[in-house]
This record gives C-alpha cells, structure tokens and sequence, in this order.
C-alpha cells in the first residue's frame, strides 16, 4: 500500500487530499480545508465635511478585517479622486498602508474647485496572503471661496493726465484663482462714465483676468489693468465765481466671480484741484 497527498484549490478554499494506494484502487479520505483569507471592511473619510475651493483636504483609508488577529495587514491602497463632471485630481502624496491597516490621500491647495463639486474619493485595498481585498468611498462638497479685490494706481490722478487702475484679485492666502472678469467703472465729475473724449471712452470694462495653466498652484493672486486716456478727468479753469475749481473722480472695479469663486468688487475716489 503506497500514501499519495495532493494539495488542490477549490472555490479560493486550500484543500488536502490524502489517498492510499492499494493495488491499483486509490481510496481517498475526507479532504481537510484550511482557512481561506479573511475578509475586509474599507472606510474613507476626510478632515473636513465641506470645504471652499482651492483649500488643502486629508482623506484616510481604514482597513478592518472581519477577525481580529496577530498578523499585520500588508498589501497597497490605491486612491483616485474624481469630480463630478469627470475631472480626475490626483494625490499630491499618498501615505503608504502602515501595519495598523490605514493609508492617507493628501490634495494641497488649488486642487479642488466648487465647479467641479461634489468629488468622490475612493479607496482601494489590494489584499495580500492573509486578508481579502476591498473597496471604500466618502464624498465632499467644495463651495465657491470668497474673493477680495484691491485697486491700485500708477500715480494720483491730476487734470488732463492718463491714468492707469490696477485690480489684484485674491481669495485668500496663497490660494490660486480660475480666470475671469473684471469690469471698471471709471467716473470724473465732468465726464460720465462712457462719455467720448479726445483721446477715447473712460470706461474699460471685460478685461479678461489671466488663465493659470492646470491651476497653478504658485499663482495666488490674478490682476487685470485699466488705462484711460490723458483727458478722461480736466478740471475746468478758474473763474471769478467759480475761483478753486476741482473734479471729484471714482473707480469701481468689479470680480465677476464664477463656479469656483463668488463676485467682489472694490472702489476708490478722490479729488483734483486746478
């Protein structure tokens, strides 16, 4: 009589075959399964439940097996993060899966924007030897962020002299922006705004704000320029009954925001004396 073993895998299940030769009949003895591997739960969640757009989020990826043991869970979590028109944002880093069964999807700022809201982050756990694989998700609304408009100007407007409005658009520290408008409204007390003058019109307005490529993550401000030309404010010359004559001037300088950014806008004014 001869002993043949035989390991066989049957539906992901180890199984032992143990067979005793007599003559040429092989009897074959009740088969013992070893265990197969254990299954896994993945949960996803992120630091924040809602964020405005361009700011930095955590996500983290847990994997609890079913049955609590000695071995260490091994294996990689792959994370994609996708918006809801179908705009992929990966990982700026991704914390490896570490003994205690946890990984980490790190997005800085600038990534995610309210016009693609709301994303979904999935995580993926790849198995190993000892636990099954699994899958998790958790979704995130991103809001538009609150921008702020500053005015600056080349030089102090003087009667008959072209001037030159500057406005910085931000939202915040070293946040980028996504391109947009800016409308000025230029006004002098003796030219409404519109009115044609020697050297042309004093209002400028859809001046295009600069696109940053792929959201640059370095561009935390976007400016758009006015000129108007030399004529736009004259302060008449003086008369006996009129011996002090000056023009009050304003501008007004407008975001017109978008999906990821509300409007803002901002305003200066001033007088010149002859």
């Amino acid at each position: 009589m001869t002993n043949v073993r035989r390991s066989l895998r049957l539906a992901g299940m180890a199984v032992v075959v143990s067979a005793a030769v007599i003559g040429s009949t092989a009897v074959v003895a009740a088969p013992a399964f070893a265990d197969a591997a254990t299954a896994t739960t993945l949960t996803v969640t992120a630091n924040k439940t809602t964020m405005t757009s361009g700011k930095p989020v955590s996500f983290t990826a847990a994997v609890v097996p079913a049955k609590v043991g000695t071995t260490k869970i091994t294996g990689v979590v792959d994370w994609t993060v996708v918006g809801h028109d179908g705009s992929i944002v990966p990982c700026t880093t991704i914390t490896a899966l570490s003994g205690g069964g946890k990984s980490r999807c790190q997005i800085l700022k600038g990534s995610l924007l309210g016009a693609a809201s709301v994303y979904t982050a999935t995580a993926t756990y790849s198995g190993d030897a000892a636990f099954a694989t699994s899958t998790g998700s958790t979704t995130l609304e991103v809001t538009p962020g609150i921008t702020r408009v500053k005015i600056d100007i080349s030089a102090v407007p003087t009667s008959g002299a072209a001037t030159t409005f500057t406005a910085t658009v931000s939202d915040g520290p070293a946040t980028p922006l996504v391109a947009g408008t800016v409308v000025f409204t230029v006004n002098s007390q003796y030219h409404a705004p519109g009115t044609p003058l020697n050297s042309g019109a004093i209002r400028c307005s859809g001046t295009a704000l600069p696109v940053a490529s792929n959201n640059t993550k370095t561009l935390v401000a976007q400016v758009a320029t006015c000129s108007v030309p030399a004529g736009w404010m004259t302060v008449p010359n003086a008369t006996k009954a009129n011996p002090k004559p000056q023009d009050g001037w304003s501008v007004v300088a407008t975001y017109n925001g978008n999906s990821s950014f509300f409007s803002s806008s901002a305003s200066k004014r001033g007088t010149a004396k002859y």
